[in-house]
This record gives C-alpha cells, sequence and structure tokens, in this order.
C-alpha cells in the first residue's frame, strides 16, 4: 500500500511529465500577427514586436496607433546597450509564451492571440504579481510605451501642450531668450 507521502509525490511527478509533455506544443505556440511595422526594425525582432504592438494597444492611451508606440520602443532600443535590447527581447518572449502564462496565469494561449478581456486580466496579473520579474518587466514595457506616445508630437494636444512650431524638427533655440532683441519681437508681437 502506498503511503500518502508517496502517493502525493508519483502524483507531483507524473503531473510535472504530462506538463512537460503537453508544456512543449503550449512553449512553441506561435504568435498572432497583430499588425505589420511601417518601417524597418532596428533593435526587435518581429514576433517580439508583434508582442509590443498587443502590449501597446492595451496600455497607451485611448487612440493612440500601437504601431506607432511600438516603432518608438523600437527606435528608443537601437540606442539601448546590446545587452538591455536582448533582454526586453527575452521579457516580451516570456510575455507571450503560453507554457509560462498556463503554469502562472492559466492561459494556454500567447498574449497576441488572446481577446482584449484576456489581455488586460494578464496586463493585470503581471502588474500585481509577487513575482519581482514580472512587476518589473511589466512597469519597464509600460513606461517604454508610453514614454513613445508621449514624445509623439500629435499626443501633446491632448494634454494642451502647444509648443513652437516644428520642434521635433530641429531643437527650439532659446539662446537668445531675454536679449533686447528677444524683448523687442516678443512685444511686437504682442506676448
Amino acid at each position: 500500500m502506498l503511503s500518502r507521502r508517496s502517493l502525493i509525490k508519483r502524483g507531483l511527478l507524473g503531473g510535472a511529465l504530462l506538463l512537460l509533455g503537453g508544456g512543449t506544443g503550449l512553449a512553441l505556440f506561435p504568435s498572432k500577427d497583430v499588425a505589420p511595422s511601417a518601417v524597418p526594425l532596428l533593435a526587435l525582432a518581429p514576433e517580439r514586436f508583434q508582442v509590443l504592438v498587443a502590449f501597446a494597444a492595451r496600455v497607451a492611451p485611448k487612440g493612440a496607433d500601437p504601431v506607432a508606440v511600438a516603432q518608438g520602443v523600437d527606435r528608443v532600443l537601437s540606442y539601448a546597450a546590446e545587452e538591455t535590447r536582448q533582454d526586453i527581447g527575452k521579457l516580451l518572449g516570456l510575455f507571450e509564451n503560453a507554457l509560462p502564462g498556463l503554469l502562472l496565469d492559466g492561459r494556454a494561449l500567447p498574449f497576441t492571440r488572446l481577446s482584449p478581456q484576456g489581455q488586460d486580466a494578464v496586463l493585470e496579473s503581471w502588474r500585481s504579481s509577487r513575482i519581482a520579474l514580472r512587476r518589473t518587466g511589466f512597469q519597464a514595457l509600460r513606461k517604454l510605451c508610453l514614454q513613445a506616445y508621449w514624445v509623439q508630437e500629435s499626443s501633446w494636444k491632448a494634454i494642451g501642450y502647444d509648443p513652437p512650431s516644428g520642434l521635433n524638427a530641429s531643437a527650439w533655440d532659446d539662446s537668445k531668450m531675454g536679449t533686447p532683441e528677444w524683448i523687442a519681437a516678443q512685444t511686437a508681437k504682442g506676448t
């Protein structure tokens, strides 16, 4: 007769073997192509870009273009160290992978294949996770997406910011600010 302890051990071992056997398919489940990049990618692999587009669609402000946000993140990552780019790629892979999703969230589909409500549930589980890697990974991706959104000149009207024209095209030269010429020009404009 089996003792309670050996029964539990065998049950756990059998469960782990089943998970490994069936989990291989989950780990290899392909990402969904959410949207193509309009420009060549600089730092992210195409499948990681798709995960980022899906992520950006959930965290960027309403009305944001998730593809433009993901392209902005890709552009920022192109200036980062190779190790940082690899870490973000691994993080996006972990976010997408259905096997850790099944183990940690109870989902059997990659992030890109979930419904918007399912994606929101995954985001919340990462945001409030007891695992530090998930919490910090969620915040890193969220902040990258928000930075990429707010740097776009098209987003500035939403917060009432009216920049000097052409600010994104070239830096605004304030070197003359406060000089007699500048004061005279401002007075002539009526400002």
